[in-house]
């Protein structure tokens, strides 16, 4: 696996952390030390060999500047086009390596407006 790919365990919100803490030139270590977990669990999260807590999660996207929000799927288009409007044109999709507009999603992380696609645990990160 090159340096890039991004482990098939992982689940589509860690993906797309990996995705902007290495487009933000930011290491494991980095990440876990801001959110007051092991690097260890960190990297099992990331990597997919572990399916993390909820609050595991939170603190990763605290770490990385980002704010969790909800939002009805029928309005995730908009809250997309909101966050993208509102960051330079960037949009969760771009970020995540994704055509932009992939697929609607059902949650937001902002402000950098990260997230898109699908998880296994039925909710969809915008």
């Amino acid at each position: 696996m090159n340096s890039t790919a991004v482990p098939r365990g992982a689940s589509e919100p860690f993906r797309q952390l990996r995705a902007l803490r290495r487009a933000r030139k930011l290491k494991q270590e980095d990440v876990a030390r801001k959110a007051g977990i092991s690097r260890e669990a960190y990297l099992r999260a990331e990597s997919g060999q572990a399916d993390p807590r909820m609050s595991t999660f939170l603190a990763a996207c605290e770490a990385l500047g980002l704010e969790v929000v909800l939002a009805p799927q029928h309005l995730a288009a908009d809250v997309n086009a909101f966050i993208a409007s509102r960051n330079g044109g960037v949009t969760a999709a771009s970020m995540a390596g994704q055509a932009a507009g992939a697929s609607a999603p059902a949650t937001a992380a902002s402000p950098g407006g990260f997230g898109s696609g699908s998880s296994s645990e039925g909710h969809k990160p915008v």
